[in-house]
Formats: C-alpha cells, sequence, structure tokens
C-alpha cells in the first residue's frame, strides 16, 4: 500500500513539473521570439510543395509567380523555397513591416479568425503610410485576396511575425489528436 502512495506522489510530481516546464519553456519562447504565439503547427496544405523537387514544382506553379515578377532564379534565394507540410512546426518571430521583403514568409490573422495564417509575400505596396502585404500560399493557385479597408492585401497591423524556424513532421501528434491527420 505504501508503494502505491509512493508512486502516486512520484507520478503527481512528474505531471507537476512537467507542466511547470512547459511553461518556462513557453515563456521563454514568447521573450526570445518578441511574439505571443511563437510555435505554430502546419494544419493545412497551402504551403506543401507535395513531394515534387524544386524543378518539379516550379514546372507547375513558377506561372503563378511570375505575375508577380517573381523568377525561377528569384525563388530559390528565398528561404522556405521548398515550403511546409502538414505537420511541420514553425518557430515564428517578430519583425519590423519595414524589413518583410517579397518571398519572406509571415504569419497574419484576418481579424476575426483565430487560426494564424502563414503565406509567402509576393507583393507589397504602401498606402497611406501602411504596408499592405499580397500573399500566396506555394501551392493555392492564385494569391491571395484579402483587402483591408478597399485596399488589396494584409494590412501591417495583421502581421504578427515571420517564420524563422522549422522542425520537420514534429507536429503530426498535435494533428492527430485534433483528428485532423
Amino acid at each position: 500500500m505504501a508503494d502505491v502512495k509512493k508512486e502516486s506522489k512520484e507520478i503527481v510530481k512528474g505531471i507537476l513539473l512537467a507542466i511547470i516546464l512547459y511553461f518556462i519553456i513557453q515563456i521563454s519562447l514568447v521573450f526570445a521570439t518578441g511574439v505571443d504565439d511563437p510555435v505554430s503547427v502546419v494544419i493545412s496544405g497551402s504551403m506543401d510543395h507535395r513531394g515534387y523537387d524544386f524543378d518539379q514544382w516550379w514546372e507547375m506553379k513558377g506561372e503563378e509567380y511570375s505575375l508577380f515578377g517573381i523568377t525561377k532564379d528569384d525563388f530559390l534565394s528565398y528561404e522556405y523555397k521548398d515550403g511546409f507540410s502538414r505537420g511541420d512546426i514553425l518557430l515564428i518571430t517578430d519583425i519590423a513591416v519595414q524589413d518583410i521583403k517579397v518571398g519572406d514568409v509571415i504569419v497574419f490573422s484576418r481579424g476575426e479568425d483565430t487560426i494564424p495564417i502563414v503565406h509567402r509575400v509576393v507583393s507589397i505596396s504602401y498606402y497611406e503610410d501602411e504596408y499592405y502585404f499580397i500573399t500566396k500560399g506555394d501551392y493555392n493557385p492564385i494569391a491571395d485576396n484579402f483587402q483591408t479597408d478597399g485596399v488589396p492585401g494584409i494590412n501591417e497591423q495583421n502581421v504578427l511575425g515571420e517564420v524563422s524556424g522549422i522542425l520537420p513532421e514534429v507536429g503530426k501528434i498535435t494533428l492527430f489528436f485534433r483528428g485532423a491527420f
């Protein structure tokens, strides 16, 4: 009986330690990255290259990017040129909107949506002292048609950060538990 009680105490201690460590890591990441939600699991296929090597993917999708003046060489120079797959974990960090460039992968919200969107910037405009970003999921056939107050693009105020790291496939367990796998 004493062993069961002792084991139960150890299990509870282990669970409490895990919870405390989780919060310490989460708070540390928030401070280190400068964003409220520094980790995101890719849940859609909009940035997925579907297993194609880059040349095959570009053969299918390159024309969509040429509409924005983006060449194959331009795209090859972009970070995350091979996109993301469902289940990848992304590290999100803060970025000054004036530092965002075409080809960067940003994370943004559309106000009422609770799930942030992760897409590549294909065009940038500046209107009435604010930046607007036209974005596109690498696998989507067309650019996003978001508008802010009649201006095409995501307003700078909706940018949550940029992707600055990836852990491939580590988040698949999250998708499994969400029933989305």
